[in-house]
C-alpha cells in the first residue's frame, strides 16, 4: 500500500479537483467514498486531506450503507440559515 502521505496528496488532489461541483451532499458523500475506499482509519486520513469533519464522514458512511435514495433536499428540513423577516433592521454583525 502507497504510504500514508502519497495517499493523502492523492485525496486532496481529488478532491480540490472535484470541490467546485460538490454541494454539501456531494461533499459528504465523495469523503465518506474516498474513506471507504482506504479501510481502516479511512475517516481519519479523509479528514486531514480535506478538511471535512469526521462526524461529517461518518454521516456520509451511515448514507451509503443505508443506500437511501437521493431527495431534493441538501440539507435536513430546518437546516441552514434562517429566512429574514420582512421588515426587520439589519443586524449589528
Amino acid at each position: 500500500m502507497n504510504r500514508p502521505f502519497d495517499v493523502i496528496q492523492a485525496i486532496q488532489k481529488r478532491y480540490t479537483d472535484m470541490s467546485s461541483v460538490l454541494d454539501e451532499r456531494g461533499r459528504r458523500l465523495f469523503a465518506a467514498a474516498e474513506a471507504r475506499a482506504y479501510g481502516l482509519g479511512g475517516a481519519y486520513v479523509v479528514e486531514q486531506a480535506t478538511g471535512v469533519a469526521r462526524s461529517t464522514i461518518n454521516r456520509g458512511i451511515a448514507e451509503l450503507k443505508a443506500n437511501a435514495p437521493v431527495t431534493g433536499r441538501v440539507r435536513r428540513p430546518g437546516g441552514g440559515r434562517k429566512k429574514k423577516r420582512p421588515g426587520t433592521p439589519p443586524s449589528d454583525r
